[in-house]
Parts: C-alpha cells; sequence; structure tokens
C-alpha cells in the first residue's frame, strides 16, 4: 500500500505539471472539434490547474512541426525538388494491406488453430514487450477472456477479438530481431479474424462498449507495430469516437461523470494515439485531445512493483504528450503568421515565427524549455533515465528519454531554422540588407547558444531513438520520421558556415539510421521507409576536417 501511495502521489506530481498553463498568447485552432468538447465541460471536476482564462493547448491545424515541413524549406527543397505538405500522408494511403486483411470479407470468419502452449508463449510476449506501451487491462482481466476462449473456440465477440490481437501482437514482438514479413511472423493469422470481429462491433454496436475501445487501440497498436501509421489512426480514431458517445451518456444521465481506472487507462491512450498522428501527419481530430485538460488520472491497477512502473511511465509520457501539443500550439501555429488564414500554408514555413520578435521567442522557448526540465525531474529517480545516450534497461525508459529530446529540439527549432533561412537569404545575389541589424544573420551569442542546443538535442535523439526504430514497437514510424527531420535539420546546419562548427561528423550517423530504416523498406519501394531512405541518400555530409 505505502508502494501505491507513493506511486499516486508521484505520477499526480508528473500530470499537475503538465497541466501548468502555456506562456503562449495565441488562441487554440478549434478547426475539427465539436463544439461541446471544445468548450469548458460541466459534467467533469476540474483539476486544480484549471482556470476559465487559460486556453485550451490543442495542437492547431495546419501546424509546421511535420517532418514534411521541414522538407519544404528553400535549401531541401533547392536539394531534393518539391515535395508537398502531406507527402507522407499520399505515400500511407497509398499502401496496400496484407493480402489477408484486404480479403476480409470474402467469406466466413477463419479460427485460426488455438493450441494452449503456442497461446500462452504469445500472451507471455504480448505482456512483456507491448503491455508496458499500452496497459489497457491487467493480466487477471485477461486471464478471464482467454479462458473462456479456451473453453469454447468459437465465440465471436469482442473478448474474443481482444484476445486474437494480443495473440497477433504476441507473435509480432516474438520476432523483433527479424524483418520478416510473412504471415506467421506479423501474426496475422490471429489478427484477421480479430480486425473482422472488431470491425463488425464498431460499425453495428448502437451503444458505446468500453471493450470495443480497448479491441480498437489493441489494433490500433498492431497497425504501429507494421509501421502503417494512417490504419493505426483510423483504428484510434473510432475508439476515440466511442469513448466520446460515452462521455456524452455519462453526461446525459449523471450529475458527474465517473470513471474507472480501466476506463480512464482506455481515454488516454485514445488520446496518445491520436495526437502522435496529427502531430506527425495532420490527420482530421475526432474531439478526444481538448478532453485532456479535464479528465482524471488513472491509479495504478495493481499493487505490485512492475505494474506501478508501468503505471508512472504511462502518466509520464502522456504529460510529456500534452508539453509537446502546448509547444505546437505556442511555437508552430499558423496564427503566429501575418495571415491566419487555414487556406493554405505560407510557401516558406520559417514565417511561422517572424512574426515573433527574438525576445517573444526567447520568452517563450524558455519558459518551455523550464516546463520540459521541471517534467524531467518529476519523474522518481528510479524511473527517471539519466540524459546523454547511454545503454537504458528498458524500452519505457527509452521512450520518454526520446520524449524529452523530441520536445528540447522543436522547442529550439526555430532558432536553427531562422539562422539557417537568413543564410540562405543573404546569399542570394538579388537580396538587399535593408532589414538593418539581424540577430539571425550573423547569429548572437544567445541565438548561436539555442542552435547549437538543437543541434545536440537532434544528434542526442538519433542516438537513442536508432535501437526502437530497429525493432516493431508502435513507435516505429514516428521514431523514424523524427530521425528522418533530425537529420534533415542536422544537414542544414551543416550547410551553414555559422552553424557548422556545432554539427559532428554526419556520416556515420546517417549510415547508422539508414541501416536500420533500410530494414524495413519494401520490394516495390512504395512506403514512407522507402521513402525516408531515398531522402536521407541525397543529403550529402562532407564531414570536414576540423569537425
Amino acid at each position: 500500500m505505502r508502494l501505491q501511495r507513493t506511486a499516486a502521489r508521484q505520477s499526480q506530481q508528473i500530470y499537475q505539471l503538465s497541466m501548468r498553463p502555456s506562456p503562449s498568447s495565441y488562441p487554440p485552432s478549434q478547426v475539427d472539434y465539436p463544439s461541446e468538447f471544445a468548450q469548458q465541460s460541466d459534467y467533469l471536476q476540474p483539476t486544480p490547474a484549471d482556470t476559465l482564462d487559460s486556453p485550451q493547448f490543442l495542437i492547431p491545424k495546419n501546424h509546421a512541426t511535420l517532418a514534411s515541413t521541414l522538407l519544404s524549406l528553400p535549401p531541401v527543397r533547392d536539394r531534393l525538388g518539391d515535395i508537398p505538405r502531406d507527402f507522407f500522408f499520399q505515400v500511407e494511403e497509398k499502401q496496400p494491406l496484407p493480402v489477408l486483411l484486404s480479403s476480409l470479407h470474402d467469406g466466413p470468419l477463419v479460427w485460426p488453430p488455438l493450441t494452449p502452449r503456442i497461446l500462452d508463449e504469445l500472451v507471455g510476449s504480448y505482456f512483456h514487450h507491448a503491455h508496458p506501451h499500452h496497459p489497457l487491462f491487467t493480466l487477471q482481466n485477461f486471464k478471464l477472456w482467454h479462458t473462456r476462449l479456451l473453453e469454447h473456440q468459437d465465440v465471436d465477440d469482442i473478448g474474443t477479438a481482444i484476445c486474437l490481437c494480443v495473440y497477433s501482437l504476441g507473435a509480432v514482438c516474438s520476432a523483433q530481431g527479424e524483418s520478416q514479413k510473412s504471415s506467421e511472423a506479423l501474426g496475422l493469422e490471429y489478427f484477421q479474424p480479430a480486425l473482422k470481429i472488431i470491425l463488425k462491433a464498431t460499425v453495428w454496436g448502437f451503444r458505446p462498449d468500453l471493450n470495443t475501445c480497448q479491441a480498437l487501440l489493441l489494433a490500433a497498436s498492431y497497425f504501429a507495430h507494421l509501421g502503417r501509421p494512417l490504419h493505426s489512426w483510423r483504428m484510434a480514431q473510432f475508439a476515440s469516437r466511442i469513448f466520446l458517445n460515452l462521455v456524452e451518456s455519462r453526461k446525459r444521465y449523471l450529475a458527474q461523470a465517473e470513471f474507472d481506472d480501466i476506463e480512464l487507462c482506455t481515454f488516454w491512450q485514445c488520446f496518445m494515439v491520436e495526437c502522435d498522428r496529427v502531430a506527425e501527419l495532420d490527420v482530421p481530430r475526432s474531439g478526444i485531445e481538448p478532453l485532456g485538460d479535464k479528465m482524471p488520472l488513472p491509479h495504478s491497477a495493481d499493487s505490485g512493483d512492475d505494474e506501478n512502473r508501468i503505471h508512472i511511465t504511462f502518466i509520464a509520457e502522456h504529460a510529456i504528450r500534452r508539453l509537446l501539443n502546448r509547444i505546437h500550439n505556442a511555437l508552430y501555429s499558423p496564427d503566429n503568421t501575418h495571415d491566419s488564414s487555414y487556406s493554405e500554408m505560407p510557401t516558406d514555413p520559417t514565417k511561422i515565427w517572424q512574426r515573433l520578435s527574438l525576445q517573444r521567442l526567447l520568452s517563450l522557448s524558455s519558459e518551455l524549455n523550464r516546463q520540459l526540465e521541471e517534467w524531467y525531474t518529476s519523474i522518481p529517480d528510479y524511473l527517471r533515465p539519466p540524459k546523454g545516450t547511454d545503454t537504458l534497461p528498458n524500452d519505457r525508459a527509452r521512450v520518454l528519454r526520446i520524449r524529452y529530446y523530441a520536445a528540447k529540439q522543436i522547442i529550439h527549432r526555430p532558432y536553427l531554422l531562422q539562422a539557417v533561412s537568413r543564410t540562405q537569404e543573404y546569399r542570394s545575389p538579388s537580396h538587399s540588407p535593408m532589414m538593418g541589424s539581424d540577430p539571425y544573420k550573423v547569429p548572437v551569442p544567445v541565438v548561436l547558444e539555442k542552435c547549437q542546443t538543437c543541434i545536440d538535442s537532434c544528434v542526442a535523439y538519433v542516438f537513442n531513438a536508432v535501437e526502437m526504430i530497429d525493432k516493431r514497437s508502435p513507435y516505429l514510424w514516428t521514431f523514424s520520421q523524427s530521425c528522418m527531420a533530425c537529420l534533415v535539420m542536422l544537414w542544414m546546419a551543416d550547410n551553414s558556415p555559422s552553424l557548422r562548427q556545432f554539427v559532428p561528423a554526419m556520416q556515420p550517423i546517417q549510415n547508422m539510421v539508414l541501416a536500420k530504416l533500410r530494414k524495413w523498406t519494401t520490394s516495390d519501394s512504395s512506403s514512407s521507409f522507402d521513402a525516408e531512405v531515398r531522402i536521407l541518400e541525397r543529403l550529402s555530409f562532407p564531414d570536414h576536417m576540423d569537425t
């Protein structure tokens, strides 16, 4: 009980930090959000940190944090040619499903062999590798569904779908060291009937059902392990909409909405998956994100030490996801431009920050960085990953450290992009220097310091992320995109005379990332991984003698 109280206190500290107001004075984008969820809710208890004059920190539509935004910057565009903002969305929407899934509705449901010994191994693999990333239920809860399926073998319901998703994820995680794409290695024999049951329940279930949400989130995780972000997002979007219906039903019939821990874990997983996809691909929103300001945290579902560790890292990751949303809103919103129209992005994405004076940018970035460091120190000592690139004992620690460096580099990215952009402008013979003193043309010491922080954070991010993109996980696509983005920024810095001094020897780093990405390329060269490889292969790092 003492450990539980400690875990609850520590996780609440992390959460309260994530609820603090942002320094941003810009209003949040309400595009795509249903009005009833974009306003202050009267059926959920606000946390002490909530204030009526504090805006919600939603990821703005048409934000400029996408990896593809970097590809449209002049120096990169000159090297690679024109790449549209929705390039990776286009690539992924053309990706065909595996044959077993594309023929999902051809014929009756086909049951896979349910051999207890094999299933026990798959369940063990799931709870060791996949469960810590999305603790939607306890092992005890799962065993009830698992035992019933083994006893009856042909129960066509959502509990069976949850079991089959667990088996399929266990199969994917069991082949961690391989890039196998066979049906057996990917667990497709289990996932195919699971998906058929899930889609039936999603389309024809007329009442919000928590187990259907959980099954959809497992399906989202499965597609994420395969490196398919749009299929993952679609499953999570279905789950989010069902959960919103559940919230609406509580609003209608209860004076105060109450949610148990399993429901809260389900909500926060919906929130995490959707926010990640919105940040990466700017996909349409379901409306789940605004509730992140109102929903309480789950308590630890188990008194065991392992479950408490999972619980605290779960809370810590969701807290930094909210901070990342705040960063998107404060620094990367189209509202930061002179023209706040949502119809078209600026031709040069650096215009996103040109409305911010250096003083204002310093104020915003310093406060966001302070909140990031406060989040980091709020993680209990025994779970807090040390900064740097030393080997860590488990994936949960790796993910927290990767999230830390992701936030660090996007907080300081505007300085680097402005400096690179100014270098490009002043190299142009047609440029007339009428801007007077420009702290970015020949960066002043404070700008150089911020640029160096961005460069160092990009390097640390890559070294930490390569281990995660070497195997299947729910972060495979996300971290591969961010690795590409970091290398693009390092390439721009390496080609800027004022910043080159901060860039390490890049050819070994570039080759290291390419080796991991090539592991996931397809035979027809049609995936995002193939596109990332082609982009990175065209970036030349000369590795200067003075580096």
